[in-house]
């Protein structure tokens, strides 16, 4: 179990360049998830091809894991213009509220009862995105969109959780990347006719090309395969509460390479330390409920 979190925490610190890769790409937010979906599900479906693994499932189960990735899809693009709309930091912070929703989410869709000690933590979380929302007033859509993002983080994090014990995590990273993809390439009209996305912003620059690359391979087939595998032995709220370190690792990188434009308000940094500090609440208040219930 313990080489599992080492896993999940070396997962969570590559996704920290995740906002800060879509930052340094120059085309659209649209664009970046398009040419990210596309070059991870096909290099996942060279990957199974050569490792003779068959993708043939049930329809039933094809349509389930391409709403899942269509889930993704959105969620994706959600995070991605968040980033672009405010500054990296913003986005992050906001993502870390998927451990609320997943929280409150969890229960109804896998009819469980509530945990309130991960409901207490969530909210935790919440009142510090609502500290950051009033106080960074130029960044409000940036916000809501970013917590749109985490809404729908929660979603499919949990659905994957019914999935991992069914299939492989590779099979299941082809069809919802596959679903990613065709979410972007079905709604490019849309986007096009209300001239969201130009021909331009499918031209990718030399410099953006490595880019692309890395944010489809090393932040994308890598860590969603994995997470998925993980899956199979860590709790969702556990796993979603541990990208609350995604932000730190996020928001320190970006400083760096961004300097000035990441520097927020005192408050910001206040209700980003609600945010993340959920996760090093979250062991203390977990053991405590496990010594009371053994006392019992």
């Amino acid at each position: 179990m313990n080489k599992d979190y080492i896993k999940l925490h070396l997962i969570v610190f590559v996704l920290g360049f995740t906002a800060i890769l879509g930052n340094l790409i120059s085309v659209s937010p649209i664009s970046v998830v398009f040419f990210r979906t596309l070059i991870a599900s096909v290099s996942l479906f060279l990957f199974l091809k050569y490792k003779k693994v068959s993708i043939k499932l049930p329809f039933a189960d094809v349509k389930m894991l391409l709403f899942v990735g269509f889930l993704l899809g959105i969620h994706w693009l959600c995070f991605f213009g968040s980033a672009r709309l405010s500054t990296v930091s913003v986005s992050l912070v906001c993502f870390s509220t998927t451990s609320f929703f997943t929280s409150v989410l969890e229960p109804f869709i896998k009819k469980t009862r509530i945990n309130y000690t991960d409901l207490l933590l969530g909210l935790i979380a919440i009142v510090g995105v609502g500290l950051i929302f009033k106080f960074e007033t130029d960044y409000k859509a940036a916000i809501l969109i970013g917590v749109l993002g985490a809404f729908l983080a929660a979603l499919f994090s949990i659905y994957n959780s019914n999935l991992t014990t069914r299939f492989s995590s590779s099979v299941i990273g082809f069809y919802e990347l596959g679903g990613a993809f065709l979410t972007i390439l079905i709604s490019l009209p849309f986007f096009v006719g209300f001239s969201v996305v130009t021909n331009v912003d499918f031209m990718i620059k030399s410099n953006d090309l490595l880019w692309i690359l890395i944010l489809s391979l090393v932040c994308t087939v890598y860590p969603y395969t994995q997470m998925i595998s993980l899956l199979r032995k860590i709790p969702v709220f556990t796993i979603n509460l541990s990208l609350n370190m995604e932000p730190i690792y996020g928001i320190v990188m970006a400083y760096l390479i961004f300097g000035e434009k990441e520097k927020m308000s005192l408050e910001f940094y206040i209700g980003a330390f609600l945010v993340i500090g959920s996760i090093f609440v979250q062991p203390f208040l977990k053991q405590k409920n496990l010594s009371i219930s053994e006392e019992v």
